[in-house]
């Protein structure tokens, strides 16, 4: 009778009812760990962080002190972003060849942004000035939204040790002062990148995969390849193509949408200008290497004065979480797509022979991670390897990551208070710049045309020229002031760095002049200050590292730098004979004023007189 049964219900099931029933207690059983992994991470995501108001308070207080305090340290940044967007808001400035609608490397959404946002400002703050840096604590701001969200992420993810660490890190580094108020398409990417890759740890594939589409279009180009991981572990680790291809589309549309409207308008042609960058860096015959090769070296040396020992740990930490996974399974795995980006990153910019120290900035939130990685296998591996004293290796352990951290932020703030000692001359300089009244006064750069921070401090009506200098390489021309010069075509402009002379004035068209004076020159860069013809009317320190010690130059020690950092003199110069004329005619109006007060008294007192 069993045997009949069983035959029908093959008959009727086409199969066994013991297979049956194996599979359906299979299938609960999936259902019941998906229902509980769904549960978890819900759990996960719900994780309260603590102390979340201090943490953004910490990070914005840091951030908003580097906009205040820190300098311009590329010219990349000045003439490339600063000029197009002061352009944009007040019809004048320089711009380079990348804006030359010939070319079109450079897209107009970026600075457009920031242009609209410097319009409104300088409708309330009346100051260029200061609209520049409301700006800088605008992005400061926006870097410290990025890294909140990024502290959460982690903190849920991967406990209070490894999230606390990487805040500690983040908020005293050298590189995150420099990098989170720079305004670059590099550190825009590093927002983009910080704020995918917490979306990701929160389970949002969606806004990670449209994070990482902002900051590759509206950005920077190369930062795609940041979101690799990201990509492998929706599509090939969780099989969700389609769901990618999905997320992808929408973020495309989303992201290269306003980018090719606003080229279009501002440009006047069709164009796509992140392809136009890939395709200029990667196929050109000459490309980057035009401005500039460096050594391996060059990374490894910005590294650590950046991160100094955490930059150290971040370089093994890919290889100490497989040696510790391999012993203890303490570590999550997904811990490994956060170290991966960064071994990627270095592996192309590292590979590429033009080398600047911006190129490392998507990674910097990243590097600050890795390192905080190490610090927690260093923390782990301690009472693993050592299990019976436990609660002395603990200790041990904890007081050699204090340690770190005692030595990690003593350098951090000796090498920021050394960049704000050594370096900030010029941009305290040319807030005297914006004082000058002269309507129509000519302010030249000879070889200091590199630290010019950018026409926000030039003041209206007056003009920032170039003089020549030992440079043989390309400067940005103005834009033209007459026509629309986003669009207008013109010839004297290349993408070969080919000097051209027509960028250049007569130094007798000059009314002022910066100059640095390190105690030597040359024919084409003599010391201005010491010339008949031009006399200093401001002067602040600036280092000269060719004379310094190279440890004292680095890090700010009192007593120890003093004595081992000399100085060159940063002026500001102004025609002796522009001078003259000035207290001439201040002579000759008081001199006015005196015989007008004169008249005055006379007529009253013949007036008076007459009335007697």
């Amino acid at each position: 009778m069993a045997d009949e049964l069983e035959k029908r219900w093959n008959r009727s099931y086409g199969t066994s009812k013991m297979k049956y029933e194996n599979d359906r207690k299979t299938l609960q059983s999936l259902q019941q760990k998906q229902t509980l992994k769904a549960a978890e991470k819900k759990a996960e995501l719900q994780k309260p962080v603590p102390y979340t108001e201090f943490v953004f308070c910490s990070l914005l207080l840091v951030r908003i002190y580097a906009a205040i305090a820190s300098h311009i340290t590329d010219c990349d940044e000045t003439y490339n972003f600063w000029e197009p967007t002061h352009y944009l808001a007040f019809k004048s400035g320089f711009q380079t060849w990348e804006y030359n609608p010939k070319f079109a490397l450079r897209s107009y959404l970026y600075v457009g942004m920031h242009a609209f946002l410097a319009k409104a400002l300088y409708f309330v703050l009346k100051q260029k000035v200061f609209v520049f840096y409301a700006i800088r604590i605008f992005l400061a701001t926006f870097c410290a939204v990025a890294e909140d969200q990024f502290y959460s992420s982690v903190y849920r993810k991967f406990g209070s040790f490894i999230g606390n660490c990487w805040l500690l890190i983040s908020l005293f580094a050298p590189g995150m002062f420099i990098s989170s108020t720079a305004f670059l398409p590099s550190s825009f990417a590093m927002y983009s990148v910080t704020l995918a890759y917490s979306a990701w740890l929160d389970g949002s594939n969606q806004s990670a995969v449209l994070w990482i589409a902002v900051g590759a279009i509206v950005g920077w180009p190369f930062v795609a390849v940041l979101g690799i991981p990201i990509v492998w572990d929706i599509v090939v680790k969780n099989g969700q193509f389609r769901k990618f291809a999905e997320h992808f589309l929408v973020a495309l549309v989303y992201t290269i949408s306003p980018v090719i409207i606003v080229d279009l308008m501002l440009y006047r042609k069709l164009t796509i200008t992140p392809l136009n960058i890939l395709i200029y860096n990667v196929f050109n015959p000459h490309g980057s290497e035009l401005y500039g090769t460096e050594p391996l070296s060059f990374y490894i040396t910005n590294g650590l004065l950046n991160f100094n020992f955490a930059f150290l740990l971040a370089l093994v930490s890919l290889p100490a979480y497989a040696a510790f996974q391999y012993f203890n399974k303490d570590i999550k795995t997904k811990i490994c797509y956060l170290l991966a980006p960064m071994y990627v990153w270095f592996t192309i910019m590292f590979m590429a022979p033009h080398k600047e120290e911006r190129f490392l900035f998507p990674v910097y939130p990243l590097i600050s991670l890795a390192a905080s990685v190490v610090l927690y296998i260093v923390w782990k591996s301690t009472a693993f390897c050592f299990g019976y004293f436990y609660k002395h290796m603990k200790e041990a352990s904890i007081l050699n990551i204090s340690g770190f951290f005692i030595i990690f932020i003593g350098l951090s703030i000796a090498r920021i208070a050394a960049l704000e000692s050594y370096y900030r001359a010029p941009m305290i300089l040319y807030k005297d710049v914006y004082k000058i009244q002269e309507p129509g006064a000519v302010i030249c750069l000879g070889k200091e045309w590199y630290r010019f921070p950018s026409s926000f401090f030039v003041p209206e009506g007056a003009h920032a020229r170039f003089i020549k200098s030992s440079f043989t390489g390309q400067l940005p021309q103005r834009f033209y002031e007459n026509v629309n010069g986003t669009y207008a075509h013109r010839r004297d402009q290349n993408d070969g760095n080919k000097e051209e002379p027509s960028v250049y004035v007569n130094i007798k068209q000059c009314d002022y002049l910066v100059d640095l004076d390190l105690g030597v020159e040359s024919p084409l860069e003599p010391r201005y200050n010491t010339k008949a013809g031009w006399t200093s009317i401001k002067t602040h320190p600036f280092l000269n590292s060719a004379k310094s010690k190279m440890l004292a130059r680095a890090f700010y020690m009192p007593g120890y730098s003093r004595k081992n950092v000399k100085f060159g003199s940063y002026h500001l110069l102004k025609r002796t004979k522009l001078i003259k004329q000035q207290e001439e005619e201040r002579d000759r109006l008081k001199q006015l004023e005196k015989e007008h007060k004169e008249k005055r008294a006379k007529a009253k007192q013949q007036h008076d007189n007459e009335e007697l």
